[in-house]
């Protein structure tokens, strides 16, 4: 199920029940108003997430719910999440960038739903940057902040939620952090630069090669 910028009326048609559908509203209440808006403590101009701006405005994201209750609930939604991968397309289909898809577990409670969407999401990311994709997490008090403020926290969401989406440039910020090991960020910024990095100049060119510099340091420090 796709959702639109603004049309109430497509936010839920797969659901498990009344509770869940009241879940797939916030979230979809989330992404349109939150994600797609300035917000006094993002420290820069524009919209929180300017991806889920431009894929909601083009119809290009796609929301559904994850039974994950029971012993095989895990499974199911790492076989969602690769499943989401796969759909995502390549990047030469006109506006296939924006494609996500936004999967929100339900069936269990909201800490064992947290700790599912972190265990796949630490499954799959390496599997999806190697293919030019994304998969990350949003839950209640996620403590990342933001990326110009210390005190915002972008990936604080009303429910534990799994997204994918297509690698964009600014990626790169995310893919550096210091906590990843040195080798992992350098096949991460090799995968950034195959994408971006021929012609990339500017602040962007300047990042990778400082953190490309940086994680080869660490590398050959630890070999």
């Amino acid at each position: 199920m796709y959702l639109s910028h603004d049309d109430p009326s497509d936010i839920v048609l797969e659901s498990h029940g009344q509770g869940d559908m009241q879940i797939l509203t916030e979230i979809a209440h989330w992404l349109r108003s939150f994600l797609t808006h300035a917000h006094p403590d993002l420290g820069r101009k524009g919209a929180v997430c300017p991806f889920m701006e431009q894929s909601l405005k083009l119809g290009r994201t796609a929301l559904s719910s994850v039974d994950i209750s029971g012993p095989r609930g895990a499974g199911r939604l790492a076989t969602t999440a690769r499943s989401a991968l796969a759909r995502l397309g390549d990047r030469s289909a006109p506006d296939s960038v924006y494609n996500a898809f936004v999967m929100v577990p339900v069936g269990a409670s909201a800490e064992v739903r947290r700790e599912r969407i972190l265990e796949v999401q630490q499954e799959l990311k390496a599997e999806a940057v190697a293919a030019g994709k994304m998969v990350g997490e949003f839950y209640p008090g996620h403590p990342m902040p933001g990326i110009h403020s210390a005190t915002f926290r972008p990936l604080v969401s009303p429910h534990p939620v799994l997204a994918v989406r297509a690698m964009v440039v600014t990626d790169i910020l995310f893919l550096t952090f210091p906590a990843i090991p040195a080798e992992e960020r350098l096949s991460y910024l090799r995968v950034w630069h195959g994408l971006f990095g021929e012609g990339t100049a500017g602040p962007w060119g300047q990042i990778y090669e400082t953190a490309r510099a940086e994680a080869e340091r660490e590398a050959s420090e630890y070999a």
